[in-house]
């Protein structure tokens, strides 16, 4: 093979390299503009990278009378870490108490953000991890953040939480199989995610 020959050939290798290259970045490119489908919800690893897409609909579907799951509190700001006692980033927070005499396990969130002044709404829906389990009359304490730590779970990034500077509405309803399903409402303040100092 001349030197004409094996230039000719390296050319053609590199050029299927980089198309390859390209297909298989497109595969795995995310975009913030397409459409979501119906029903798309995070994995049910809820890990920190799941890709977290709102949905049209509550897919929550717990009919249990049982008054056994209580939302002791829902913070969308003023977060303080638990271990430090510091200020931490705003996120979402959900601390739970089963007041039930059995385990809880199977846990779904969903959550609404409506803005107050455009009335733009967008929803969200997770199901936790089996690993997310409450034993009777313990708590626990759902973290929505993407930092990847325990019971801290995947969020949006270009949510209205995160885009909004407007006050925001916050609904969460939260169900474990066994318990009535809780909602709570509360309010975020007008000025956009802060971030602790």
């Amino acid at each position: 093979m001349n030197l004409r020959d094996h230039h000719r050939r390296a050319l053609r290798l590199a050029t299927v390299i980089a198309a390859t290259g390209i297909a298989l970045g497109a595969c795995g490119s995310s975009s913030n503009g397409s459409s979501t489908p119906s029903g798309a919800t995070a994995t049910s690893s809820a890990g920190a990278t799941s890709r977290v897409l709102p949905v049209t609909d509550n897919p929550i579907t717990n009919t249990s009378t049982t008054k056994a799951l209580k939302i002791d509190s829902v913070l969308v700001e003023n977060n303080v870490d638990p271990a430090t006692g510091k200020a931490t980033d705003d996120h979402l927070e959900i601390a739970l108490t089963n007041t039930g005499g059995n385990a809880l396990s199977g846990f779904e969130v969903y959550y609404t953000f409506t803005d107050a002044t455009t009335n733009a709404t967008e929803s969200y829906y997770l199901k936790l991890p089996d690993t997310f389990t409450i034993a009777p009359g313990a708590s626990r304490t759902a973290h929505f953040d993407n930092t990847g730590a325990l019971d801290h779970f995947p969020v949006n990034q270009y949510s209205l939480y995160n885009t909004s500077t407007n006050a925001l509405d916050v609904t969460v309803v939260v169900s474990a199989p066994g318990a009535a399903v809780r909602t709570a409402t509360i309010q975020k303040d007008a000025g956009g995610p802060e971030e602790a100092d």
